[in-house]
């Protein structure tokens, strides 16, 4: 029969430095294999797909990312005639190329860099604000989503 004292099991006795010092070392290698795996599975995970969705059949299209628009791409036949399609980030004009296919990249391009700049988002009340002509397709669909809260009293002037 055997018998241990606690003096047995003391890690700082210098009988068991040597597990103690194989523990540490497989510790230490499980950390850096997980951390190895962890690097490689970053590497090879597939990034989120740019989508690009047409709106009326040629002239603006959204370009989303798991369902969230990140950019809009229009025709304007007006202005700058050599370079009609426009990269538009909110309401402002960001990119601007001969072709659909240079402003495509240019988005997936920036958007991979982490350099597009982000979409600012205006609150319903905020939109109700603006002059009607400057409201954009989407601003359009938020507001006919829009539903006023029920709590709020409309007090005459």
């Amino acid at each position: 029969m055997y018998h241990h004292t606690e003096a047995d099991f003391n890690t700082k006795s210098s009988a068991c430095s040597p597990i103690v010092n194989i523990i540490d070392e497989q510790t230490t290698a499980q950390a850096e294999l997980s951390a190895h795996i962890e690097a490689q599975a970053q590497e090879i995970a597939p990034e989120p797909e740019i989508q690009f969705i047409d709106l009326d059949g040629f002239y603006t299209y959204e370009a989303q990312v798991a369902l969230q628009v990140i950019a809009t791409i229009t025709h304007d036949c007006e202005d700058f005639v050599t370079q009609p399609w426009v990269v538009m980030v909110g309401e402002v004009e960001v990119h601007r190329a001969d072709t659909w296919a240079k402003c495509a990249d240019y988005i997936r391009w920036h958007y991979k860099q982490g350099t597009l700049p982000k979409l600012r988002t205006s609150t319903s009340e905020e939109l109700l604000d603006k002059p009607f002509d400057e409201l954009s397709t989407l601003d359009w669909q938020r507001l006919k989503e829009y539903e006023p809260h029920s709590g709020t009293d409309l007090v005459a002037a």
